[in-house]
C-alpha cells in the first residue's frame, strides 16, 4: 500500500497482537491486554498527565468488506500498531445500538486509548471517556468538542482528495463527461464532490460533471447504487466517482457491466470487488494511520484532547491509489496539485450540502 506515514520512535516492544472480534457484545478483550487489564483504571486516570500506551482498540460499525470507511479504519489501526510496536484490538461489526456499552467493555479490557470509528459514536464516546477517564478519538467533530485528556477528533479533508481525483478524471475522460454518485447526504461526500468538480475544471472547464445521489441515507443500498451508476453511465459519463460504503457494491456491478468506463473509488481499495480490475482508475484513499499515531503520542505526552487530527494530503492521510491506469502524465499532474494544496496556493472548496455542490458544478471553475 503506497502511503506516507508520520515519523516516530519505535518502541522496544516488538510483539504485535492483532485480534479481530466478531460480535461486539461478546468481547473477550482481557485475553489481549498483555497484563494491563487489571490496572486499566489507574493508568487511564492519569491520561491528562500522560499515559504510556501499550495497547489500544478500534471499534467500527461494520467490517473491512465494505471497501471503504470501515476498511480504512481497521487497516490504519493495524498499521499504527505495527509502526509503534504496540498491541491493537479491532472490534468490527459493532453497529450503532448500545455503543456506549461496547466502548465501556473495551475500556475495561485494558486499552489505554480507543478509536471510536463512526461519527455516530461521539455522544457515547464522550460519556465513556468521562466515566472511565480514558482518551477516545472520535470522528468528524469540531474542535469545540475536544476535552483535554478525554476526547479529540480525526477530521478527513475530503475536498483535497476529491480535487486530486478530479484531475485524474479530467485527464482520462474521452466523452468529456464525468459522473459523481453518492449514497447519502453526508458532509464528507459533499466535500469530496466539490473538490472533485474543481479538480476537473482545473484541467478543462468544458468537461461536464454529472451528480446524483442514491438517497438521503442509502449508505448500504447496493441495488440503488447500481441503478444510480447505470443512469450516470447512460448519460454519457465514462469516468464515475462513487462514494458509498455498502452501496459501493452496486456501483461496482454497474461498472463491471459497462464498456469503456473507468471508476474512481473512495476511502478503500475496491480492486477485489471488480471482476475486471483494469476498470479502476484510482481510489481516493483515506489513511488514518498518521492521525492515530500522532493521537497516541499525544496521549503519552499528556496533550491529547487539545487539537484535531487531520486526515489530509499534507500528512499522507489523503492520497490517490496507484494503478496501471494512472499514467505518468496523470501522476505528475496530481503531484503538482498536491504540492499546491500543501503550500496553500490551491484551496479546494468544502461544500456542505447538495445545493452547494450543484452551485460549484454550475460555476465551471469560474
Amino acid at each position: 500500500m503506497n502511503r506516507m506515514t508520520s515519523g516516530g520512535h519505535h518502541r522496544t516492544v516488538t510483539r504485535l497482537a492483532v485480534l479481530t472480534v466478531s460480535g461486539a457484545l461478546a468481547l473477550s478483550l482481557a485475553a489481549c491486554s498483555s497484563g494491563r487489564g487489571d490496572d486499566a483504571g489507574s493508568s487511564t486516570e492519569s491520561a491528562s498527565a500522560g499515559t504510556e500506551v501499550t495497547q489500544f482498540a478500534l471499534v467500527a460499525p461494520e467490517n473491512e468488506s465494505d471497501f471503504g470507511y470501515n476498511q480504512a479504519g481497521i487497516d490504519a489501526a493495524n498499521e499504527a500498531a505495527k509502526e509503534l510496536g504496540i498491541e491493537v484490538t479491532v472490534v468490527p461489526d459493532a453497529g450503532y445500538d448500545n455503543i456506549e456499552t461496547v466502548l465501556d467493555q473495551v475500556a475495561d479490557g485494558g486499552a489505554q486509548f480507543i478509536v471510536a470509528h463512526a461519527s455516530g459514536y461521539g455522544v457515547g464516546a464522550a460519556s465513556v471517556a468521562a466515566a472511565k477517564k480514558i482518551p477516545i478519538l472520535i470522528q468528524d467533530a469540531g474542535a469545540d468538542q475536544n476535552v483535554p485528556g478525554q476526547i479529540a477528533s480525526a477530521k478527513p479533508e475530503g475536498q483535497e482528495g476529491g480535487y486530486l481525483a478530479g484531475i485524474a478524471a479530467a485527464m482520462s475522460t474521452t466523452s468529456k463527461k464525468v459522473g459523481i454518485v453518492v449514497s447519502a447526504d453526508n458532509a464528507n461526500w459533499f466535500a469530496m464532490s466539490s473538490g472533485f468538480a474543481e479538480g476537473v475544471y482545473s484541467v478543462d472547464p468544458t468537461i461536464q460533471v454529472l451528480y446524483t445521489s442514491v438517497g438521503p441515507a442509502a449508505y448500504a443500498d447496493a441495488a440503488g447504487g447500481k441503478t444510480a451508476t447505470e443512469q450516470i453511465i447512460a448519460s454519457g459519463a465514462d469516468v464515475v466517482f462513487g462514494m458509498g460504503d455498502g452501496a459501493t457494491r452496486g456501483y461496482l456491478q454497474a461498472i463491471d457491466a459497462a464498456s469503456n468506463v473507468k471508476y474512481i473509488a473512495d476511502i478503500g481499495d475496491v480492486t477485489p470487488g471488480l471482476s475486471d480490475p483494469s476498470k479502476l482508475l484510482t481510489s481516493v484513499r483515506w489513511n488514518y494511520e498518521p492521525a492515530y499515531v500522532q493521537a497516541i503520542k499525544d496521549v503519552e505526552a499528556g496533550t491529547f484532547g487539545t487539537v484535531t487530527y487531520p486526515v489530509d494530503v499534507e500528512n499522507g492521510g489523503m492520497y490517490l491509489q496507484e494503478t496501471d491506469a494512472m499514467t505518468p502524465e496523470i501522476t505528475a499532474a496530481v503531484e503538482t496539485a498536491k504540492a499546491a494544496i500543501i503550500d496553500g496556493s490551491v484551496v479546494p472548496t468544502i461544500a456542505t450540502s447538495a445545493e452547494e455542490v450543484a452551485a460549484i458544478i454550475a460555476a465551471k471553475g469560474a
